[in-house]
């Protein structure tokens, strides 16, 4: 199994690039399935899961989702993080 932060991660980018359409939509599981290379079952765990941590809304099954603020700010706070420099 994939790492599942980094599973978050790409399903938050998932659902934060809908937001530059200029109406976004719902997401649904087998597009973020297939963008992130995880089956049905883990997708769908995965996101109930991100539904119950308030990071995404999604519908009771686990069929449709829509990126969150805290989504956003977990999304920004990771890529912060990631794109530090060091020295």
């Amino acid at each position: 199994m994939k790492m599942m932060k980094e599973d978050k991660l790409r399903i938050l980018s998932i659902l934060s690039n809908n937001l530059t359409n200029p109406q976004p939509q719902v997401v649904d599981i087998k597009t973020i399935a297939a963008a992130t290379q995880l089956d049905l079952k883990e997708t769908r765990q995965l996101l109930l899961r991100m539904d119950q941590d308030g990071e995404i809304q999604s519908d009771i099954d686990g069929n449709y989702s829509l990126i969150t603020l805290a989504g956003l700010s977990s999304l920004k706070a990771s890529t912060k993080c990631c794109n530090m420099k060091t020295t």
